[in-house]
C-alpha cells in the first residue's frame, strides 16, 4: 500500500508541476499542494481518489478537475473514475504519516553573462589597455574599490559591453556569493516605470539597493530621458556607494556630454574613475581579426588579413560581421577563399589613395601642405584652435584623409593637428563619415582633393 501511495503521489507532484505553468494563483496552488492522490483497482479497472482535508479543497479540486484530467491524459493515464473525498484527518496526519518523497533539486542558475565575453577573449591594445586594467582590478576587489564608480565610454562596437560581461563572468566564478546585477539602462528605465504604475516602488528599491552588491549598468546615456528615473537612480547610486557596493557604468558619451542628465548625477560619475575606449589601431585590428578567425574556425592568408585591417572600419563589431559574411559566403557558395573574393565581398568603404594618382607614399606634412594649397590657407590654420564653422569642416576633411589614406593612428593624427585628443579626432572622423552616404558634395570634394594632392607632386 505504501509503494502504491508513493507512486500515485509522485504522479500527483508531476501533475502539479505542469499546472503551475497555467495556474498563476498562489491560493489555488497552495490548496492543491495539501491534497493526496490515491488509487485502487476493481474488476481490472483503475480508480482514482483525491483526498481533500476540507470543503474548500474539494471545491477547488472540482473547479480545476478538467485541467487535472487533461494533465493525466497527457501522461497516458487511463481514467475510469475520479472521486473526491473529504478527509479532515489529513490536517494532522500529513506532516507525520504522509510518505516521504524525493527532494526536487532546483535547476542550475542561468547566467546573464555571455560565456564568450571574458577577459581572456578581450584583445588588448593602446585604445583600451587602461579600461581593461581597471576592469580586471575591479573584478579582483569589487567592494570598497577606489574606482567607484568606474565609468567607461566610447563609440558603439568598441568592446564596452564585452568588459561588463567579463567583469560579471569573473565575479560569478571567483566570488559567487556576491549579488551581481547586470542590465541595460533601458531595462532599468522600464522596470522603474512599471513599478511606479503598479505602486510597488518599495519592491523596486529592495531589488536594486538592498539586494545588489555590484551593479553593472549598460547604455547609461538613456538615463537622461526621464526626471523621475534619474531621481530613483540617484538614490540607488547613493545607497550602493554608501554601503561600499560597486557600480560600473558604460555609455557612448562621457558624463559631461549626456544630454538631460542632471548635474548632481554627472558630478557623482566624475567623482569616480572615467576612461574611454577608442577605435583600435591597425596592429590591434590585425590581432582581433586573427583571434576571431580562430573562434570562427576560418583560415585567412596574411594578405587577406592585411586587406581587412586596412578597410575603413573602426568597430570591433564590424570586423566580426565582415568575418561572418566571408565564412557564410564560402560555405553557401562553396567557393575557395581568395583575396579577390574578399575584395568583392568587402569593397573598401572609402576612396583611398590609389596607384593611378601616386605610387609614392607621402608624409603627413606633405598632405597638409597640398591640402592647404587647395583651400588657399596656411598649414598652421588647420593645426590652430580656430573653431569657425568653415575651418572646422576643412580640418575634419584633412583629419579624414590622414586616417583613411595614410592609415595613421588616432594618436599620431592628434599630434599632427595641434595635439588634439583621441575623442576630438574620433568626432572629426565621425562627422565626415556620417555625411558620406547621402552628401554628394562631400564625396565630390574628397575626390577633387585626392586628385589635387596625389597628382601635384
Amino acid at each position: 500500500m505504501m509503494e502504491a501511495l508513493l507512486s500515485e503521489q509522485l504522479l500527483w507532484n508531476q501533475i502539479k508541476e505542469s499546472l503551475q505553468k497555467s495556474l498563476k494563483k498562489r491560493l489555488v496552488l497552495s490548496v492543491l499542494d495539501t491534497v493526496i492522490l490515491e488509487s485502487f483497482t476493481s474488476n481490472g479497472d483503475k480508480h482514482f481518489i483525491f483526498k481533500a482535508p476540507s470543503s474548500l479543497h474539494q471545491k477547488v479540486l472540482k473547479n480545476h478537475l478538467p485541467l487535472i484530467q487533461a494533465q493525466m491524459k497527457n501522461k497516458g493515464i487511463q481514467m475510469n473514475t475520479i472521486n473526491i473525498k473529504k478527509d479532515e484527518s489529513l490536517f494532522s496526519k500529513r506532516t507525520t504519516k504522509a510518505p516521504s518523497l524525493p527532494l526536487k533539486t532546483s535547476p542550475p542558475k542561468t547566467s546573464v553573462f555571455s560565456p564568450h565575453w571574458t577577459f581572456s577573449s578581450f584583445i588588448q591594445g593602446p585604445n583600451n589597455c587602461f579600461a581593461l586594467s581597471l576592469a580586471k582590478s575591479l573584478a579582483k576587489h569589487p567592494l570598497n574599490n577606489k574606482t567607484n564608480p568606474l565609468f567607461i565610454y566610447g563609440p558603439s562596437g568598441m568592446g564596452k559591453t564585452h568588459l561588463l560581461h567579463a567583469i560579471g563572468n569573473s565575479l560569478e566564478k571567483e566570488k559567487p556569493h556576491l549579488r551581481v546585477r547586470y542590465l541595460p539602462s533601458e531595462r532599468f528605465f522600464n522596470d522603474c516605470i512599471n513599478h511606479i504604475c503598479s505602486n510597488k516602488m518599495s519592491e523596486f528599491r529592495q531589488k536594486y539597493r538592498s539586494n545588489t552588491q555590484v551593479l553593472l549598468l549598460d547604455d547609461v546615456q538613456i538615463l537622461g530621458k526621464g526626471d523621475r528615473i534619474q531621481e530613483e537612480f540617484f538614490h540607488t547610486f547613493e545607497s550602493l556607494k554608501n554601503r561600499g557596493c560597486q557600480v560600473v557604468l558604460v555609455s557612448d558619451q562621457k558624463p559631461s556630454n549626456i544630454q538631460g542628465l542632471k548635474h548632481r548625477i554627472k558630478t557623482r560619475f566624475e567623482g569616480g574613475v572615467i576612461t574611454d575606449i577608442q577605435a583600435p589601431d591597425k596592429d590591434t585590428k590585425v590581432a582581433i581579426i586573427k583571434k576571431k578567425c580562430r573562434s570562427l574556425q576560418i583560415h585567412l592568408s596574411e594578405n587577406i588579413i592585411e586587406y581587412i585591417s586596412n578597410i575603413s572600419i573602426d568597430s570591433v563589431r564590424k570586423i566580426e560581421g565582415h568575418l561572418n559574411k566571408i565564412k557564410m559566403f564560402c560555405e553557401l557558395q562553396n567557393k575557395p577563399l581568395s583575396l579577390q573574393l574578399v575584395q568583392s565581398l568587402l569593397p573598401e568603404e572609402t576612396f583611398s589613395a590609389p596607384d593611378i594618382f601616386s605610387s609614392k607614399e607621402i608624409s603627413i606634412k606633405d598632405l597638409q601642405k597640398r591640402f592647404c594649397r587647395y583651400f588657399h590657407i596656411k598649414p598652421s590654420d588647420i593645426r590652430s584652435q580656430n573653431r569657425s564653422q568653415n575651418m572646422v569642416f576643412i580640418r575634419n576633411l584633412a583629419i579624414y584623409l590622414a586616417r583613411k589614406d595614410l592609415k595613421m593612428s588616432l594618436t599620431e593624427i592628434g599630434q599632427n593637428f595641434g595635439n588634439r585628443s583621441h575623442s576630438t579626432i574620433l568626432n572629426s572622423l565621425k562627422n565626415i563619415e556620417e555625411q558620406l552616404p547621402e552628401n554628394e558634395k562631400i564625396n565630390k570634394k574628397l575626390k577633387d582633393l585626392r586628385k589635387f594632392i596625389y597628382k601635384n607632386k
